[in-house]
């Protein structure tokens, strides 16, 4: 059993890997902010699973290193807007004798990724580099995309449901991985369990799919026909281009996202030297594209 601290317990990931990580027997603690601490709905789930809730900030470091301390391993949650900050939680995880420190990955590798693809992916590989000097070992999880974002869509960010009509990025061919919320937290827990992952990268990548085939898949399940209207890749790039105000950076991010998976390919590659963690961990049996889509059918 290792004692386990998590930032970002409440978000769309965290749940997920609390779940597993109680289930499979170890002592889980969540970081807060004092806000998120008032919450009943975000707290109560929480004690509900016998997770300890520890008050802090990226903004205190004091809060931080005493949140880390006799923890075994600190996993990273945060948000897109907290993706830099990572490394004031990273410092004190090292300073407080953690073993172990998961960052904020879980998404596409951004090595694989030409530098410029997506600013996401940039500043994640910025935060790898600043992790690395502080001498903490680390493991970040790859998992491509979440097939709650992609695939809900078919293959377009932002759905709740599975659409009538859906936006097919270039010519809808281009195949990409992605892996349910509830797997990463089973293969995430597996991982802790791992003393092999300590400074390695690793890949989970469970559900191999092109937007055409899940557009296919979800007119078969739900017997309804969903209209294509094509975007090229130069439509793409327009609008990143244009793109470039404050308040238009969400827009920025999933053109570019988009660009990223459907058009240059950048969630199916694999590095060498990355451990595949569906083939590492061959217990665990993935949800798939199929079983995901029949949800929504009720």
């Amino acid at each position: 059993m290792k004692n386990v601290l998590i930032v970002g317990a409440t978000g769309n990931l965290g749940p997920h890997i609390v779940k597993a990580l109680v289930k499979n027997g170890h002592y889980v603690s969540a970081l807060m902010r004092s806000t998120a601490m008032a919450d009943i709905s975000k707290t109560q789930p929480l004690n509900a699973q016998g997770v300890e809730i520890l008050e802090g900030s990226f903004e205190d470091y004091d809060s931080l290193r005493s949140a880390c301390r006799k923890k075994d391993v600190v996993i990273s949650c945060a948000g897109a807007d907290q993706i830099l900050n990572q490394i004031h939680l990273a410092k004190a995880a090292r300073d407080a004798g953690v073993a172990q420190f998961i960052p904020s990955e879980f998404g596409i590798d951004p090595y694989v990724a030409e530098k410029g693809s997506c600013d996401l992916f940039d500043a994640k590989a910025a935060v790898q580099e600043q992790i690395k000097e502080t001498g903490i070992g680390f493991t970040p999880i790859y998992t491509n995309g979440f097939m709650e974002f992609w695939a809900t869509g078919l293959g377009e960010l932002g759905a709740l449901s599975p659409p009538d009509s859906a936006k097919v990025f270039g010519d809808g061919n281009m195949s990409a991985y992605m892996t349910a919320l509830s797997d990463i937290g089973q293969y995430t827990a597996a991982i802790v369990e791992d003393p092999k992952t300590i400074n390695k990268e690793v890949l989970v990548a469970t559900t191999c799919a092109t937007q055409n085939e899940m557009i296919s898949l979800w007119e078969d399940i739900s017997g309804k026909t969903v209209e294509k209207e094509f975007v090229s890749a130069d439509q793409l790039d327009e609008i990143i281009d244009a793109s470039t105000a404050p308040d238009s950076m969400l827009t920025r991010i999933f053109t570019q996202l988009h660009r990223s998976v459907w058009i240059k390919g950048e969630a199916n590659k694999e590095r060498n030297g990355v451990l595949n963690a569906v083939s590492r961990y061959s217990h665990i049996q993935p949800l798939s594209l199929k079983a995901y889509l029949k949800n929504f059918i009720s």
